[in-house]
């Protein structure tokens, strides 16, 4: 059963939206969407600009594991140097920048 993308906040910190992933708080500038959907005995939680996904039989697990993989992509993309990356590489960190802008 598919549902309609929700709108998340996942901690509130001094009006800061955030996660925390391998020890580091990530702190969002805005508000992400994030699908969530609930099949078979699995959460799914997707980001679908970014075509990630994660799932697990436990509503939170899921949601930290797509976290994770989100930190695993910025750290990739956006921290790594431009000229390291090729074209795709280029659209992705773009993307990236686009869905968590940073100060």
């Amino acid at each position: 059963m598919a549902a309609e993308p929700s709108t998340i906040e996942i901690h509130e910190r001094k009006s800061s939206a955030g996660f925390r992933c391998e020890h580091e708080d990530v702190l969002l500038l805005g508000i992400i969407n994030l699908q969530v959907d609930y099949e078979d005995g699995l959460w799914i939680d997707t980001l679908p600009p970014l075509d990630a996904a994660a799932s697990s039989q436990d509503f939170q697990e899921a949601r930290q594991m797509l976290f994770e993989y989100i930190d695993f992509l910025w750290k990739e993309y956006v921290l790594c140097s431009v000229d390291e990356l090729g074209e795709t590489g280029k659209r992705q960190r773009d993307l990236l920048l686009e869905l968590f802008p940073v100060n």
